[in-house]
C-alpha cells in the first residue's frame, strides 16, 4: 500500500474515533486524554494506530492532537519533542490550512497539500524547539533529532522531509538565539 495513501486511511480511522465522541464526557470514556505542557489543546492517547501523532480537528472543528499511546510509554525525551510539534502544526495554521485543502476525503486529498508538506514539517520542527528551549528540555530537542537521524536520507513520511533535512533544521533551530 502506497505511503500516502496509508497515511490518509490512518488519519481517517483516527478522524472516525474523534467523530464517535459527542460530548466531552464521552471523550473521556472513550479516548483517554494526556497532559500536553506545550499548549492547550486537547491531546488523545491512542494505542494500535501506526502513525506516532496527528494534528486535526475533530468533527465540530475544535483543534485536537492524537498521539501515540507506546510512543509516549517507551521514549518520554521523544514524546516532549512531539508533542511539542504537534502543537505548532496548530499554532502556526497548518491544520487549518490542510483542512481548506482537504474538504473531502480519498487519496486524492495529498495532491492539494503536497507541496506545503515539506515545508510545514521543517517549521513544525523548528517551533518544537523554540518550545523545548523555552523549558530547558534540551534532551527533547536531541531525541527529536535522534529520531530524524534514523530516517537519513529517506523522507520521514509521504511528501515530508527527508531525516537529514530535518536534523539540520532542528539543530539549526536549536543554535538561534531565543
Amino acid at each position: 500500500m502506497p505511503a500516502c495513501l496509508a497515511a490518509v486511511i490512518s488519519s481517517v480511522f483516527v478522524a472516525a474515533c474523534l467523530t464517535q465522541v459527542s460530548t466531552p464526557a464521552r471523550a473521556g470514556r472513550f479516548l483517554p486524554e494526556v497532559e500536553n505542557p506545550y499548549c492547550s489543546i486537547t491531546t488523545y492517547k491512542l494505542r494500535g494506530v501506526e502513525e506516532q501523532a496527528s494534528s486535526m480537528t475533530d468533527r465540530r472543528g475544535r483543534p485536537v492532537i492524537v498521539v501515540n499511546a507506546s510512543t509516549l510509554r517507551d521514549d518520554p525525551s521523544y514524546s516532549q519533542f512531539l508533542l511539542a510539534h504537534e502543537c505548532c502544526h496548530h499554532t502556526l495554521g497548518h491544520v487549518a490550512k490542510a483542512k481548506q485543502g482537504l474538504g473531502h476525503v480519498g487519496p486524492q486529498a495529498f495532491f492539494y497539500i503536497a507541496p506545503e508538506l515539506k515545508r510545514m514539517e521543517l517549521e513544525a520542527d523548528c517551533c518544537a524547539v523554540r518550545l523545548l528551549r523555552e523549558r530547558h528540555q534540551q534532551d527533547g530537542i536531541d531525541a527529536g533529532a535522534a529520531a530524524m537521524a534514523e530516517f537519513g536520507e529517506k523522507p520521514t513520511g509521504a511528501h515530508y522531509p527527508t531525516g537529514l533535512q530535518r536534523v539540520e533544521t532542528i539543530r539549526r533551530c536549536a543554535e538561534l538565539d531565543p
